[in-house]
């Protein structure tokens, strides 16, 4: 029944991608419909989707649904300048529409894209985007591993950051690191230490052990780990508020333990077997302490078990680690990433699962691994610790409230950004500059990389989703507006060069010009689309293949 249900509800999230999308191109070529109304110009179709398979004709225009919803169109021949006569459908011949006209036309598909963004704004304004990380004007430095760039440059566990590139932040840790992406060139971090404060210099690298995806996306992710501020926002009644924790109280430590980011606090919460917390609070610039009991949660027995803290892999016929949480028995033992496991006491681990059921037959009794690491075989003694779901009732992220126009602002920013750096990317590699940028094309998405990005996220939090819809209603009308023949902006220049010089381009002319850009166009989607599916392979084949050994 559990395996039905997950189906079904991800059914549901893949066709909410699907009206998602559809929304933004919907509203896009409504935008075209209705400015080629207005201007008194001949409409062939109005599809939304390729491929029809419904057609309905009514007062001259031919309105279809494709059965593959990946885009939209509007037949308009008037508004193609590569035409030399234009003709409708059946062949009857058009006058030539006037760049005012063609101008107007192209110009509405964007501005109806802005203004679907501004009113799905104004949801996200009000109901709010979850934040992962406060909100932070200083960043402690937790650690720096030794052979990492910023580390060769002077950064050293303990120090804070408290200027990124000549500038103040206010700013969560994702975006912190979003403008370390954007970066063209040096990367420049003002840290003070103790009383000194000075400048801290490096060249971003590609960081393969960068967390979630950034480490398969080749990113320049800092190879530092910050120490986050853990805020606690309650919900009423529960036992967080019961105990006296107030909203927005950071987490310092639990039972004595340190607590240097939300894993910590929920790997605390995991393991409190039911028992009284000692939790330590920073409130007001002052500390508290609080005695928290969590509350186990429905069936919570039934969901009982024993874990070392690792994430194991199948490999080439071989169980890999793939990642040691932080604080488990495992990685407390020395068991590291990469590691291949041999055994367990004497049971050979063939598969992930030869693991976990010995652990549940073992509990919390000690056991000792065997893995191979580097050509040598290594030991290592531990013990499972229990785990069983506990609810403190609380939410970790505080809400940002964004106003449309804000919303538009950034995306703009972000997009002129990230076409900045990949322009200055491919200018590095043809020797036309000698500035670098972490980013790369490859990092660009498709129709079916913003699919799997709204899907990730609709089914992590619709509120996210939907600040994602409109921010791709933007982002296509952005893309829409670039100069170049066969998109919007190409329509807009070239019916504003007719009007300035009175001329209209030769229709040979623009066949050719129409014709190269279509293909670079294609080429780059097919590229593009071409990574995008690698991404998704990779994702279907981690979440099939590796085994979570703790919630998070």
């Amino acid at each position: 029944m559990e395996i039905f249900l997950e189906y079904l509800s991800t059914a549901g999230v893949i066709v909410l991608v699907f009206i998602a999308l559809g929304f933004c191109i919907f509203s896009h070529e409504l935008g075209h419909f209705l400015a080629a109304k207005l201007m008194g110009l001949h409409i062939d179709a109005f599809s939304i989707g390729f491929r029809p398979v419904w057609r309905k004709k009514y007062r001259g225009v031919e309105y279809r649904i494709g059965w593959v919803p990946l885009g939209g169109y509007v037949e308009l021949p008037q508004v193609d300048a590569s035409d030399e006569v234009p003709k409708s459908a059946d062949g009857t011949v058009l006058p030539k529409a006037s760049p005012k006209a063609r101008i107007v036309t192209a110009a509405a598909g964007p501005l109806f894209n802005i203004i679907s963004g501004l009113l799905i704004g104004c949801i996200v304004w009000a109901v709010g985007v979850p934040q992962a990380t406060p909100r932070m004007r200083e960043i402690e430095v937790l650690s720096v591993p030794e052979t990492s760039p910023e580390y060769a440059a002077g950064l050293r566990d303990g120090d804070v950051i408290v200027k990124l590139n000549g500038s103040e932040f206010h700013d969560t840790w994702e975006k912190f690191v979003e403008k370390i992406l954007f970066t063209i060139g040096d990367v420049t971090l003002e840290v003070r230490r103790g009383e000194e404060t000075f400048t801290v210099t490096y060249t971003p690298e590609e960081n393969p052990d960068a967390p979630g995806k950034a480490g398969d996306e080749k990113l320049a992710y800092p190879f530092f780990k910050p120490l986050l501020p853990v805020k606690l926002y309650p919900k009423s009644g529960s036992p967080a508020e019961k105990a006296g924790v107030k909203a927005g109280d950071i987490v310092i430590a639990v039972d004595g333990e340190a607590v240097s980011g939300l894993t910590d606090f929920q790997t605390a919460l995991f393991f409190c077997d039911g028992r009284t917390m000692n939790v330590e609070l920073l409130r007001d610039g002052g500390k508290v302490t609080v005695q928290l009991t969590p509350d186990a949660v429905e069936n919570a027995e039934d969901q009982t078990r024993y874990l070392t803290g690792i994430t194991m892999e199948q490999s080439d016929g071989k169980v890999a680690i793939a990642s040691v949480m932080t604080g488990g028995t495992a990685g407390q033992a020395g068991v590291k990433k990469g590691d291949i496991l041999l055994k367990v006491d004497d049971t050979a681990i063939n598969e992930p699962q030869d693991m976990q059921q010995y652990i549940a037959g073992k509990k919390t009794a000690p056991v000792t691994l065997t893995v191979l690491r580097d050509g040598q075989e290594l030991q290592f003694t531990l013990s499972a610790r229990r785990y069983a779901a506990y609810d403190a009732g609380v939410e970790y992220a505080a809400y940002n409230h964004p106003n449309p126009f804000e919303l538009l602002w950034s995306t703009l920013e972000m997009s002129w950004k990230s076409l900045r750096g990949i322009a200055t990317t491919i200018g590095n590699k043809l020797g036309l500059t000698e500035n670098h940028s972490s980013l790369k094309p490859s990092h660009m998405s498709s129709t079916l990389g913003i699919g799997m990005v709204l899907y990730n996220s609709f089914r992590t939090s619709p509120a996210y989703g939907i600040y994602l819809v409109a921010v791709i209603s933007f982002a296509l009308a952005i893309f829409n507006l670039l100069p170049f023949p066969v998109l919007d902006g190409g329509h807009i220049f070239f019916g504003v060069l007719e009007w300035v010089t009175k001329k209209r381009v030769p229709a040979k002319v623009m066949q050719i010009i129409s014709y190269v850009f279509v293909t670079l166009l294609i080429l780059l989607t097919v590229i593009i689309t071409y990574f995008d599916g690698r991404r998704l392979v990779r994702q279907i084949s981690d979440d099939g293949s590796k085994t979570e050994s703790i919630s998070k």
